[in-house]
């Protein structure tokens, strides 16, 4: 068996940067141990699994660690690989997901994928994520589900110092924390911290925007977003936000293509 692969670098003006995503178009779906087989031997933060034709895809993710029910990275590798591999003649596609069905649209340099939101809630008392933060208090925590905390920091230079405490991330109630702050370039920053990068982590950090976007949509009181991804790779990208979905548009760069053979 041959399937085509497709290394690609979302979020990103130039190769190196943003996020890395493994674009694997299939025929039919592999069996998913098969699926995570591969996905482990990649070792990328997001590889990306297509099943379609004709401008609808099924489309599932897969860490390297376990499946990730909605990427933001991944959907837009899944529509930049509809668009410039699979049917280029398409300006727009269907992808069906374990977390809906999410549309993407060809713009003449960027693509755009709409995205289901997923808005952080308030924390009721006081939770001192300080020690984890390598000592960076931060102005507000909030929490998504039972899953991570979300840290609002005072600006983007507090979001690239923190270096974090492992021992005392693993001894909060929830050991992933999504940081962002206001942005020196953008509206806001993202960055995504956890004790350990298990399937909890990664599914997080596949889904971070999804959580920031509605945040930042009712503190700024506008639509219109720009976000900056803090840390080695650095990466940006464009949203407007409604109540309960965003377009996000960013940039992707092609890095590899390839062949697997099993």
């Amino acid at each position: 068996m041959q399937i085509p692969i497709c290394h690609l670098d979302v979020f990103a003006d130039r190769v190196f940067r943003g996020v890395p995503a493994v674009v694997c178009p299939l025929d039919s779906w592999l069996p998913d141990d098969m699926l995570a087989d591969i996905a482990g031997e990649h070792a990328k933060a997001e590889t990306v699994f297509m099943v379609g034709a004709t401008g609808v895809y099924q489309v599932r993710w897969f860490s390297r660690a376990s499946e990730v029910p909605l990427s933001a990275p991944g959907a837009l590798a899944a529509a930049h690989t509809v668009f410039h591999y699979l049917e280029p003649q398409l300006r727009r596609v269907q992808l069906l997901t374990p977390s809906g069905m999410i549309m993407g649209q060809r713009e003449t340099t960027s693509v755009l994928v709409d995205l289901p939101l997923r808005p952080p809630v308030k924390m009721l008392g006081r939770v001192d994520l300080a020690p984890a933060l390598g000592g960076i208090v931060p102005e507000t925590v909030m929490m998504l589900d039972s899953s991570c905390y979300v840290a609002v920091l005072e600006n983007e230079d507090a979001v690239a110092r923190v270096r974090i405490d492992r021992t005392a991330m693993e001894a909060l109630e929830r050991p992933v924390v999504v940081l962002t702050s206001p942005g020196d370039q953008s509206d806001f920053t993202a960055r995504v911290v956890a004790a350990k990068w298990g399937p909890a982590a990664l599914a997080v950090r596949s889904s971070a925007l999804c959580t920031l976007l509605p945040y930042w949509r009712q503190r700024l009181d506008r639509e219109d977003l720009t976000v900056r991804v803090v840390g080695q790779r650095g990466g940006g990208a464009w949203a407007n936000a409604g109540r309960e979905r965003a377009i996000v548009a960013a940039l992707v760069q092609r890095y590899m293509e390839g062949i697997i053979y099993l």
